[in-house]
């Protein structure tokens, strides 16, 4: 009986001890989710695009989060717009306002500072894609049904118009006031010259061509990437195109020119570099598994987002390791 008492009074201390082991290991798990979910950025968090203003720098993505940083990226706010929500694209207008694209037809409209955002709903059966804000405030979306839709009124009224075709317009972009262009499915190439009165189709950029990112520095010189890697290169407003070089041959999901020189980004977070005419690895920040936007702060800094949490500036002056062949 003895024997047994000692062995049950040892199990019984075991027991005690494991138990403070592992409540003092659960507590311990718990202030670290704690910590995680007070961050501003997760490492949940999935970014789809990034804008800035003179003031701020605002990023937006999955389950309608937004971060804003108003000293260029050093330290960052978060908020999230309610509901059933993913924001999928966003823009900067020049009144200093910001307006993000929901996939589930909305527009979500914000002041200078970006902490209160206002929903308006896109009256559309199209499914919209891509977003931007011209030079007098207009909101241009493009989607699905070669769909294109203006609001002057921040989203309050839309004014609707289509190609009628089976195909998504994926991305929209002005250059000046009067000139923009269009990208879309199968290699569909839209231009305007009277601030998008009139979109007129254009030489289509290659056959059964889908676009990611289009990037125009001026109403001459454009990029266009897109699946399986591809890259063209226009330098005639699109009458013609040219497929440059991408070895990688990774698909590249977000088009920024920084510091006079032409970057992609794209899965497995890679960057490359333009080169003459082609495309090599050019490595800065942490990795992540993809990356999707970037945005230009001045001649050396450049904002990078993507999945994982990625947000970060990272200076190209500097590169975490030089580009190469």
């Amino acid at each position: 009986m003895r024997y047994a008492g000692q062995s049950s009074l040892k199990r019984l201390c075991s027991a005690v001890i494991l138990a403070l082991l592992l409540g003092c290991n659960a507590a311990a798990n718990l202030d670290a989710v704690s910590r995680e979910k007070s961050k501003a950025v997760l490492r949940s968090d999935q970014f789809q695009a990034a804008a800035s203003s003179q003031k701020m720098l605002v990023a937006v993505g999955s389950g309608g989060v937004v971060v804003a940083s108003d000293d260029g990226g050093k330290r960052w706010t978060r908020t999230a717009v309610g509901g059933n929500t993913s924001l999928i694209a966003l823009t900067a207008c020049p009144d200093g306002s910001f307006v993000a694209l929901d996939f589930y037809r909305k527009v979500w409209v914000s002041d200078g500072a970006a902490k209160v955002w206002k929903g308006r709903e896109i009256k559309t059966d199209a499914r919209p894609l891509a977003l931007t804000c011209d030079a007098r405030g207009r909101i241009w979306i493009t989607g699905s049904n070669t769909t294109i839709l203006t609001s002057a009124d921040k989203g309050a009224s839309w004014k609707e118009t289509s190609l009628g075709q089976d195909a998504m317009l994926n991305t929209v972009q002005f250059v000046d006031p009067e000139h923009g262009f269009i990208t879309g499915e199968f290699g569909l190439f839209l231009t305007t010259s009277d601030g998008g009165d009139h979109w007129v189709p254009g030489n289509p950029i290659a056959k059964d061509f889908y676009p990611y990112a289009a990037l125009f520095a001026d109403r001459q010189t454009g990029w266009v990437s897109g699946l399986g890697g591809a890259i063209f290169h226009t330098k005639d407003s699109g009458k013609s195109w040219t497929r440059q070089a991408n070895k990688i041959g990774a698909p590249m999901y977000g088009l920024v020119r920084h510091g006079g020189e032409i970057y992609a980004l794209g899965v497995n977070g890679l960057v490359l570099k333009l080169q003459r005419d082609e495309w090599i690895p050019a490595q800065y920040g942490k990795p992540a598994p993809y990356l999707r936007t970037a945005v230009s702060l001045n001649q050396k800094d450049v904002l990078i987002a993507g999945g994982a949490g990625m947000l970060e500036v990272v200076s190209t002056a500097t590169p975490a390791a030089a580009a190469q062949n």
